[in-house]
């Protein structure tokens, strides 16, 4: 798949002081706000290459280093063949196959990079679990991008809730790449689901880079939420303003309803024509497992747009 990584001169993010052009003709203060170190996590799954292009389109785009990380998945083998004897001679056929693999894989990661014209690419192999690897770099890194998990992918793949424990992990935001193979980017029409807590808070300052380039923003507001503060902090008005003031303009959509939250914002995001769905990740930790939350679970399991959350 070609990805074609221009970035439109009117929605370009700021690198430093100074005034640029909205698509509406006035100047808007320039943000120091970019994806300089991007993170993808490299395996073997079958969406794997839609997610190296994105990653370095995206790369490309901002100027960014791009960081490929695989696991070889030895720790997990070594794990679960505690009884073996880690020394004996017939173990090292198998470590090896798992090190070729990971080594296979991040060249095809790295190919998605050399192929954009991407210059700054690192590759990185370790043979810890996917989420802590994935967690402990992603802190140094401005965007972490995984893969939705495929329960028909090779059994050595990740769990389900990769995306959430790496977000919650990390505090670094996390964009996740769909199975359906039909990603493309720049994502021009942008949905933002809107609730002003904390979460949502924090994935619509992660997401600013890809919402200045957006042409199109909607902002999703489900429910009573839009109506329950006080006139001067409704956040049907205030998210319009405080987006404004960053050049993005933006279209409110408020729908009542009783439904799943993760439901009803996958059917507005098809409604409106979103390629790109921004979003708080909910949950909470206990021992190092990650409870999702009903709408985070819910998108997770049946997104078919690209989601970045943080939590």
């Amino acid at each position: 798949m070609c990805l074609k990584a221009a970035v439109h001169p009117r929605h370009k993010v700021g690198m430093g002081g100074g005034h640029e052009a909205s698509r509406h003709g006035e100047a808007v203060p320039s943000i120091d706000m970019s994806y300089k170190t991007i993170l993808v996590h490299v395996d073997e799954a079958t969406n794997a290459a839609a997610r190296y292009d994105i990653a370095a389109a995206l790369a490309l785009a901002e100027q960014g280093h791009l960081i490929g990380l695989a696991s070889s998945g030895v720790a997990r083998f070594l794990r679960d063949t505690v009884a073996m004897d880690f020394s004996s001679p017939s173990l090292a056929p198998y470590l090896d196959t798992l090190n070729q693999r990971a080594g296979h894989a991040l060249d095809a990661f790295e190919k998605a990079g050399v192929r954009v014209g991407l210059g700054a690419i690192e590759r990185r192999q370790v043979e810890d679990e996917p989420a802590e690897a994935l967690a402990s770099l992603a802190r140094y890194c401005d965007l972490c991008i995984v893969g939705q998990f495929d329960e028909r992918g090779p059994v050595s793949a990740v769990g389900p809730s990769l995306a959430a424990d790496v977000a919650a992990a990390s505090g670094t935001p996390v964009l996740i790449v769909p199975n359906t193979g039909l990603t493309s980017a720049p994502m021009r029409r942008v949905l933002l689901a809107w609730n002003a807590s904390r979460e949502s808070a924090r994935a619509m300052h992660y997401a600013l880079p890809l919402l200045q380039r957006a042409e199109k923003v909607d902002v999703a507001i489900l429910g009573a939420r839009a109506t329950e503060a006080s006139p001067d902090l409704r956040p049907v008005t205030a998210i319009g303003q405080a987006l404004a003031r960053h050049g993005i303009h933006t279209e409110v959509v408020q729908r009542d309803t009783d439904e799943d939250a993760g439901v009803a914002l996958l059917a507005l995001a098809a409604e409106r024509g979103a390629e790109l769905l921004v979003m708080g990740c909910y949950g909470h930790s206990r021992v190092r497992e990650l409870l999702l939350g009903g709408a985070t679970r819910t998108v997770l399991n049946a997104m078919e747009l690209p989601v970045l959350m943080a939590s």
